[in-house]
């Protein structure tokens, strides 16, 4: 007696709904292994002493937001580089309230979500798209680069630490820096192009070397101010005023390009919780101690992550409502 073969869709969606497990499974892993660790250090904190100043605070907020907005820029540029004609304030939105999308696993929803708020009758829907992608990945390959010169010059003192940091920064920026490249993205997007002749959204110009250097030009200047913004976090949580020296800021600098990066690419880990913690964790500069040092890299996510949401927000409604079942014009 033949056994009856399972149907084709009913195997793909079983699979689809397996590996959604396995990410659900694997980012709660990590999640509670961070969590614990960072409870037990936040246990030994005395909080009747603890004395927050909500004016950093505000001050790292601000700042935070004006780091984004370099790569939101350059996103701008490159979408008049592509021949789209978006006004500027409407750009602004979408990327801002684009970055949401990085909390859903898999980060694509990011790009989607940005495309959708920008397409329109001077924006087509694949150059958005594409765009989008080319910013993420050099800004995400500016931070990488940075880490490693940085952990080159003043490699961080980390006890037991057999695995150079250089290493990982070099790896992640081969992950994010070879796709940014002129000739592997030109070519990439010259395959979609054959792919799907029928869209002309994929007939863009092609990258060339300055465009690149302008983009890394571009996150450098958003990443350090993401460096100056978590210093501003340290200083809320500090009794006294924790100064920036050569050695120290650059540090700071480095850290958080590395756990934002790291955590980019963690791709099914939402937002790279988690994955983003327990770096910033280990590299940090020991300016503070252990357990102030994890208090102010909670507070570090609670506030870019409340920023975000806040913005977003106000610019969403503002906006108008995110146009459903986008297609491309």
């Amino acid at each position: 007696m033949d056994t009856p073969a399972v149907p084709l869709e009913s195997r793909t969606n079983g699979k689809r709904w397996l590996w959604r497990i396995c990410k659900v499974v694997v980012t709660g892993i990590i999640v509670f292994a961070v969590g614990r660790q960072f409870a037990i250090d936040l246990a030994k904190l005395d909080w009747a002493t603890l004395e927050l100043r909500p004016g950093w605070l505000l001050l790292a907020a601000l700042i935070y937001l004006c780091g984004l907005g370099f790569s939101g820029l350059f996103w701008y540029r490159l979408l008049w580089r592509f021949g789209e004609r978006p006004n500027f304030w409407p750009a602004c939105r979408a990327y801002y309230v684009g970055h949401l999308g990085k909390y859903v696993p898999g980060k694509a929803v990011a790009l989607l979500l940005r495309a959708s708020l920008i397409r329109g009758p001077n924006v087509r829907l694949g150059v958005a798209i594409v765009s989008a992608f080319y910013e993420v990945l050099t800004t995400m390959a500016a931070g990488a680069l940075l880490a490693a010169i940085v952990f080159t010059i003043q490699p961080p003192q980390l006890a037991g630490l057999t695995w150079h940091p250089v290493y990982t920064g070099v790896l992640l920026l081969g992950f994010a820096g070879i796709p940014v490249m002129p000739g592997v993205f030109n070519f990439v997007v010259g395959r979609l192009a054959e792919r799907f002749q029928l869209l002309e959204s994929f007939r863009l110009p092609h990258i060339t070397l300055l465009t690149l250097l302008e983009g890394m030009l571009f996150a450098t200047c958003g990443w350090l101010l993401l460096g100056l913004s978590t210093w501003c976090v340290f200083n809320a949580v500090a009794g006294e005023v924790v100064y920036l020296t050569w050695s120290t800021g650059p540090q700071f600098l480095a850290t958080v390009c590395l756990a934002y990066v790291a955590g980019f690419l963690a791709l099914i880990v939402p937002g790279g919780l988690g994955v983003r913690e327990e770096i910033m964790r280990q590299f940090f500069p020991p300016v503070l101690s252990l357990d102030l040092t994890v208090l102010a890299i909670v507070l570090l996510r609670l506030l870019w992550t409340g920023t975000e949401i806040i913005v977003a927000g106000m610019l969403y409604v503002k906006g108008g409502r995110i146009p459903k079942n986008p297609a491309n014009d």
